[in-house]
């Protein structure tokens, strides 16, 4: 109770900002986002459209596979051995297998 007793003047403070908020939001606000809301609602896969739109116009040159830059490439890839993964019951108790 020391405590509020120092600090009264304080919390007076944020609990009238606290009220003028409120009374603001519940008076003076206008009230636009039911409207924005709606816009936004008839919005929503307008951007994948356009960008769906994009792909489409999008065309690959398949002459890049017989370049010399291509055929020029070497595959320096390791094939990996089949080893087996894990336990048959990976939730089953520790040791018992």
């Amino acid at each position: 109770m020391e405590i509020f007793a120092k600090n009264k003047g304080i919390l007076g403070v944020v609990a009238i900002f606290i009220v003028a908020m409120f009374i603001y939001n519940s008076f003076f606000k206008s009230d636009n986002s039911a409207l924005s809301s709606e816009l936004r609602a008839s919005s929503i896969g307008d951007d994948l459209l356009q960008i769906r739109a994009e792909l489409q116009a999008v065309t690959f040159n398949r002459a890049i596979f017989t370049s010399a830059g291509y055929l020029l490439l070497n595959d320096f890839s390791v094939s990996i051995p089949e080893q087996t993964t894990g336990r048959s019951n990976p939730f089953d108790i520790i040791g018992r297998d």
